[in-house]
């Protein structure tokens, strides 16, 4: 398996990979797993001593060159009978069946939301479908996307929901909640956007949004997550808008701080355009916190009835789930509520059964 991606901050795919290799090594214990990486993961994994970190370095740990010259190399040193990218991608030269999971295909269908440098990764999109011997997607969305662009493939596509840790509970301990309110410098009663600062997260719409609502509810605004791509423009935005004052960024907020944090929002916003799956969704309702997200792509699908569906592409929509929840108690409380039954249909014991299904697949 690769697990480069853990050398970058623990975002969605890095936690995804984290989360997978911890369950399977709690659901496995017949089978070794190497790990493949260019760069040095750094933290400690905590796995067991059959799950082996092999850095792969020939020619160059740089760009594309370990990846798709040094790996399929070091795939034959290391006699494995199997290699799943939990990104996608496949080396053009690959010496053992491959499987892909593949999160969403919106940098081949969109790419005007993503970077150059991932826009460029989707046209290749079409050749790794063809190679891979089974495709796993973190949603039925992101499966009819891809049978809808490539048919030939549909027998090989399988949905597997995405778990969610055990460490997202309600925070009810008030010295931790405080703890965070003041390390974060959190306002007393706010709403939470959690993301990574991108086009496609939407929150250019959602300023909007908070504008209009502003003198209707009394809470703040709260965006959190790292500094993506095209953020120049958002961060002018919030420096310009109306009620600047009730804005507040954190910036990148540690993992062990999250369920806190969710906790003390009073409900999460998140009109996302496009997404695979959609963790903070599942994040918040495991934290018994409210949700507003988008009626559009996987989100109603994670969700199920217990969000507060808006049209992620209508400033007015958004602003009418804010004012909504933002004056109806009891909404909350029963969003909340039906927030925490959805969050206990999924688990990552789940995600890895499946997923040692599939390989078996892939292999036989």
């Amino acid at each position: 398996m690769k697990i480069s991606p853990l050398t970058v901050l623990k975002a969605g795919i890095p936690n995804y990979i984290i989360h997978l290799l911890e369950a399977l090594a709690e659901v496995d214990n017949g089978n070794e797993y190497i790990l493949y990486t260019n760069r040095p993961i750094p933290f400690n994994l905590d796995l067991p001593d059959r799950f082996r970190t092999v850095k792969v370095t020939f020619p160059s740990p740089h760009m594309q060159l370990w990846y798709q010259i040094g790996l399929p190399v070091q795939m034959k040193k290391d006699d494995i009978q199997l290699f799943h990218d939990p990104v996608y991608p496949l080396p053009f030269i690959l010496p053992v069946p491959g499987v892909i999971t593949v999160h969403d295909i919106s940098n081949y269908t969109n790419p005007g939301v993503h970077s150059f440098r991932s826009a460029l990764s989707g046209r290749f999109f079409p050749a790794h479908i063809r190679k891979a011997r089974r495709i796993m997607t973190d949603s039925f969305f992101t499966a009819s996307e891809l049978k809808r662009l490539f048919p030939e493939a549909a027998d090989k596509i399988h949905v597997i929901h995405l778990g969610i840790s055990n460490r997202f509970r309600r925070v009810s301990c008030e010295d931790a909640l405080e703890s965070v309110r003041q390390k974060y410098d959190l306002p007393s009663r706010f709403l939470l956007f959690l993301g990574t600062l991108e086009p496609r997260k939407n929150i250019e719409r959602l300023l909007k949004a908070f504008a209009l609502s502003c003198s209707s509810i009394p809470h703040s605004l709260v965006i959190t997550g790292g500094l993506g791509w095209k953020y120049d423009k958002l961060l002018e935005l919030i420096s310009n808008h109306p009620n600047r004052d009730r804005i507040h960024l954190t910036g990148y907020v540690e993992d062990d701080h999250l369920p806190a944090l969710l906790s003390s929002a009073e409900f999460l916003a998140y009109p996302s355009i496009l997404e695979g799956f959609g963790f903070p969704i599942l994040e918040a309702m495991a934290c018994g916190t409210p949700v507003i997200t988008s009626n559009v792509s996987s989100m109603p699908e994670i969700a199920g009835d217990a969000a507060f569906l808006v049209d992620p592409l209508s400033v007015d929509s958004i602003s009418n789930g804010i004012n909504v929840l933002g004056r109806n108690d009891d909404l909350r409380g029963e969003l909340s509520r039906r927030g925490l039954e959805r969050a206990c249909c999924f688990s990552w014991r789940k995600t890895a059964l499946k997923t040692l299904d599939v390989y078996e697949k892939a292999l036989g």
